[in-house]
């Protein structure tokens, strides 16, 4: 019986590190975006080049480009969530669970992104950060990949995608 005390009481303990854990976690020194999308990879390689979209199913290229039209912008290409609180100094894990390459780029404002073709279709300018191209390097993953930010001042902070730009978060830091 006293061994089955032990027991409790070391799960019991456990279970109040885990929530305190937990708790530490929620206040706002650490976030995780995801980045999405629903790429088509047959039409999508087919139309943009081999290895444009590491995935089976999903949307067309062409269906992608008919969402552009109508509704400037493709709703499963996006950042999740759109809108997050942080501490100041805290950071951001941007998760790549699409399948294509995206950016999680802070940007000064939002603005057009750094492919030519989608900013005539969405009538945008690209963002000045776009004239950086090592930020492709930088703020980049590919399919299954992540981006790290590092420790974020106070204020408000501004993330979008440089290749599809109406994929933004905005984190209020403070």
């Amino acid at each position: 019986m006293f061994s089955g005390r032990r027991a409790v009481a070391a799960f019991v303990a456990f279970g109040l590190t885990l929530a305190m854990s937990s708790t530490a976690l929620a206040g706002g020194d650490h976030r995780n975006v995801q980045m999405l999308d629903a790429c088509d990879g047959p039409s999508f390689n087919a139309t943009i080049g081999p290895g444009t979209c590491e995935r089976d199913g999903g949307l067309s290229f062409g269906q992608f480009i008919g969402q552009l039209v109508s509704m400037g912008q493709a709703p499963a290409w996006r950042f999740s969530p759109t809108q997050l609180t942080i501490s100041a100094g805290g950071s951001i894990s941007a998760f790549n669970r699409g399948g294509e390459f995206h950016t999680f780029t802070e940007v000064a404002n939002f603005g057009g992104g750094c492919v030519p073709q989608l900013n005539a279709i969405l009538g945008l300018t690209p963002v000045p950060e776009c004239s950086n191209p090592a930020l492709f390097g930088t703020t980049g993953a590919g399919p299954g990949g992540e981006v790290e930010t590092g420790p974020l001042a106070s204020g408000v902070h501004r993330f979008e995608c440089l290749i599809h730009p109406w994929m933004r978060t905005t984190v209020n830091a403070g």
